[in-house]
């Protein structure tokens, strides 16, 4: 299958099934005010997909900038997706428990997220707080956390899709692309998710690349330079950091994402959403594991039938 063919297939499941249960004005929250390009990646492919939607989307927020105020029980909750669903980046995951008992009678829908858990005894008691929960939704990102939901969450409603990411609307994924160089990217993140192989090492013997991880970790723009300023006197501007981050903040990383990875030949990565944003440019790549198997699910569930991507056990 080419890429044009898998991107279409994989925005048509997630608008399809995602669309429907968004049946009234919602709020957006956990989105990513850090600098972490591939979360906000899925904030922009979120972004473009509830564009689709004939309801209001009344505020987006992060963790650290909603105030937890009343809400209608109309209005649905959306808890942004990604990958820290379990016990491994706990503040996002504590944040989401707290919104579930904050709000038992609003409909509240977690994004497609890859579950992970170390300690069972937290992913039981996480299981228990949510079974309480009369209306929520759970989406899992690849067939492992799937099957998961299954064992652990049944009480709540379960939907296996892809990335978020996946629904970047094509005319931005245009404006920021750049041509690409002769040259080769081997994208390595440093953090407690890289997978410590020798094979990196290998790559670099037989391959000229270039190793980075994301730009944003190298370098601060100015957009970023500006909203931690914002950030550290959110408490006095209240909504107008929201605003900022939503409308000059999110757009000026995806920039930054697409333009750096649209610039190389080749792809290298220890990053899932390298290898997303590779696809949806259409872009070859080699995926490696992370610490856990997020990438080998993810791969698994959604990729392997592609010729132009190579996984690297």
């Amino acid at each position: 299958m080419n890429f044009a063919t898998k991107v279409g297939q994989l925005q048509r499941l997630l608008e399809g099934t995602l669309l429907p249960l968004i049946n009234n004005d919602y709020v957006l929250l956990d989105v990513p005010y850090y600098n972490n390009i591939g979360d906000v990646l899925i904030w922009q492919g979120t972004h473009d997909l509830l564009k689709q939607s004939k309801h209001k989307c009344l505020m987006s927020a992060s963790k650290d900038t909603w105030n937890y105020g009343k809400l209608d029980s109309d209005i649905i909750i959306l808890l942004q997706g990604g990958g820290n669903f379990g016990d491994l980046w706990i503040q996002h995951q504590d944040f989401r428990n707290k919104i579930i008992e904050k709000y038992p009678n609003n409909k509240i829908i977690i994004l497609p997220q890859t579950i992970f858990y170390n300690d069972k005894n937290r992913m039981l008691a996480d299981a228990c707080l949510m079974a309480c929960h009369r209306n929520l939704h759970i989406c899992a990102r690849d067939m492992r956390s799937y099957e998961l939901l299954k064992q652990y969450f049944s009480k709540n409603q379960l939907y296996l899709l892809p990335d978020m990411a996946f629904c970047i609307s094509s005319k931005l994924l245009d404006k920021y692309r750049v041509g690409s160089q002769n040259k080769t990217l081997l994208l390595m993140r440093a953090d407690k998710e890289l997978a410590e192989k020798e094979y990196f090492q290998y790559i670099k013997k037989v391959v000229e690349v270039e190793q980075h991880d994301w730009p944003s970790y190298e370098y601060t723009t100015p957009c970023m330079l500006n909203f931690y300023r914002l950030m550290r006197r959110r408490k006095y501007l209240g909504r107008l950091v929201d605003i900022y981050a939503d409308r000059i903040l999110r757009l000026d990383m995806v920039r930054l994402g697409v333009q750096f990875v649209s610039s190389y030949s080749y792809v290298y990565t220890t990053r899932l959403h390298v290898a997303i944003l590779s696809s949806i440019l259409h872009k070859s790549y080699c995926l490696f594991d992370n610490s856990y198997g997020k990438n080998r699910q993810f791969y698994d569930t959604w990729l392997k039938d592609m010729e132009e991507i190579r996984f690297i056990e």
